[in-house]
Order: C-alpha cells, then sequence, then structure tokens
C-alpha cells in the first residue's frame, strides 16, 4: 500500500499544472503586441525629431550703447527707442541697422519682454508697438526715493512680415548705461501658426 500511494504522489508532481505550450503562445503573442507598441513609438518619435529640426528658431535682445552712462528723452512726441546694442539675433529678425524694430520671419505666436531703468526723479513710460498700434505699456511715476526699474510682456500673433518696436512717452526718460544692460528689449518665437491654425 505504501509503494502504491508514492507512485500515486509521483505521478502528480510529474502532471503539469499548466499547458505549457499555450503559456508559450500567449508569452509569443504578448511580445508580438510590445513589438508592435515600439515601432508605433519609434515612428512617433521620429516624426516628432523632424518637427523639432523644421520648427524655426527666432530670438533676440538687445539694449542701448552708449560710451558713458546718460538717458534718452525727455522727448516732446512719443519717440521710437533705439535698441542698437545687439546681443542675440537668432534668424536675424532684428534689425541692427536702425536698432529699433522686430520683423516676424513666420507666421505665428511670439513673447516679448522689455525693461527699463530710470532715475528716482524721473517718470519713465514704455510702449510696445505692432505695427502702428500700441499694444502694451508701463509707467513709472518718479518716486523721488531711489532709482526705478520696470519690466512687463506680451505675447503677440504676427503674420509674416509685421513690425514690432517700443517707443518712449511724451516727457519721460530712460536710463543707458555703459556696462550692465539694464534697459532691454527682447522676443522670441512661441510657437509657428499655418494658415489652417485656429
Amino acid at each position: 500500500m505504501l509503494s502504491i500511494s508514492c507512485m500515486a504522489q509521483d505521478e502528480d508532481i510529474m502532471t503539469p499544472v499548466v499547458n505549457i505550450y499555450s503559456e508559450l503562445k500567449e508569452i509569443k503573442a504578448s511580445i508580438n503586441r510590445l513589438t508592435t507598441d515600439l515601432n508605433t513609438s519609434n515612428k512617433e518619435l521620429a516624426e516628432q525629431n523632424s518637427l523639432i529640426e523644421e520648427f524655426p528658431k527666432v530670438a533676440f535682445t538687445a539694449s542701448m550703447s552708449a560710451t558713458e552712462s546718460t538717458n534718452r528723452g525727455p522727448f516732446s512726441t512719443e519717440t521710437k527707442l533705439i535698441f542698437d546694442k545687439v546681443l542675440t539675433n537668432i534668424a536675424n529678425a532684428y534689425d541692427p541697422v536702425t536698432g529699433y524694430f522686430f520683423t516676424a520671419p513666420v507666421k505665428g505666436v511670439y513673447y516679448f519682454r522689455y525693461s527699463g531703468s530710470a532715475f528716482s526723479s524721473h517718470d519713465m513710460g514704455l510702449s510696445v508697438f505692432k505695427g502702428t498700434t500700441q499694444f502694451v505699456s508701463s509707467y513709472k511715476y518718479n518716486s523721488g526715493e531711489r532709482n526705478d526699474q520696470m519690466a512687463s510682456g506680451a505675447v503677440m500673433e504676427l503674420e509674416v512680415g509685421e513690425e514690432v518696436h517700443m517707443r518712449l512717452w511724451i516727457r519721460s526718460w530712460i536710463f543707458v548705461d555703459r556696462h550692465y544692460n539694464y534697459s532691454t528689449f527682447k522676443g522670441y518665437l512661441l510657437y509657428p501658426l499655418d494658415s489652417t491654425s485656429v
């Protein structure tokens, strides 16, 4: 009886609990699905990399040059500011010759930022213009206590060839230093738009 019981236990051990061939078939199917997913992901990544390479790079930063620390203004009319000290000009969309305007090389959404410095005894008013239209402005009233800094920015949609520049308000001042670039005008392309974009 003992030997028969042992044989029965041996047979139970040797009998597979699962169908190995069925399990292997499922594993192979899983591998095939993962391979397909990986190939799809690789294709999408290649397409995204291609788009990144084609994405236009547009950016600039400009300041004002001076042989000594001085100021611009006040003027009796609103005056275009000349940022002739070009620090960055990727795609050459900022005009380094006149030093006062940016021209959009592609239709897109752009971000512009500006900063200004002024003596405590002077007012400072700055505006960003899209073509001939005032887009955003900032104003600093003379505090009489300390020299002041001002900065602001704007996002705007531009067509190819549209211009953006800055102006100094009537009877206001902006400080121009010869070393530290306190007063600046800068911008860059956030993303291009095509004719079908909404």
